[in-house]
């Protein structure tokens, strides 16, 4: 059984990268408008780190709150 401490731990790290790769989506969004693609490109070079980053944060919160009391 996992803690509500964990739990609470897991849904912080999950919080931190979904906002990770929103940020950065919306910068690639804001430089596409302003007819930066090089720079939008540029900002989504390292995404799927960013999005390994996600899914790894929401595999561990989805199992901490399987195992939550």
């Amino acid at each position: 059984m996992t803690s509500t401490h964990e739990t609470e731990t897991f849904r912080r790290a999950f919080d931190l990268a979904l906002d990770n790769l929103m940020v950065a989506l919306k910068e690639a969004q804001d430089y596409l408008g302003n007819g930066n693609d090089l720079a939008a490109i540029g900002t989504l070079i390292d995404i799927d780190e960013r999005f390994g980053d996600f899914q790894t944060a929401l595999r561990l919160f989805v199992a901490s709150r399987r195992n939550a009391p």
